[in-house]
């Protein structure tokens, strides 16, 4: 199981393959179910920056590598 501030990577598994993101929320369920809120930084205008866009991913979706622990989040 992940924990918040875990750096992971997308795999095959889910559309956004390959990008890296920041778990910022872990809720369990009754039923034993993780659910993951994401945050993944994305590219925008000059003027925005950058934004994120925040994955919803299921632990029962295997979807989701282990990179490291984020320092600075």
């Amino acid at each position: 199981m992940f924990k918040e501030k875990d750096v992971v990577q997308f795999n095959e598994n889910h559309k956004w393959c390959g990008c890296l993101g920041i778990i910022d929320e872990v809720k369990e369920y009754e039923d034993g179910t993780v659910r993951y809120m994401i945050g993944v930084p994305t590219p925008g205008s000059i003027k925005e920056k950058v934004s994120t866009a925040y994955i919803f991913v299921s632990s029962t979706e295997n979807a989701l590598e282990y990179i490291g622990t984020a320092v600075l989040a």
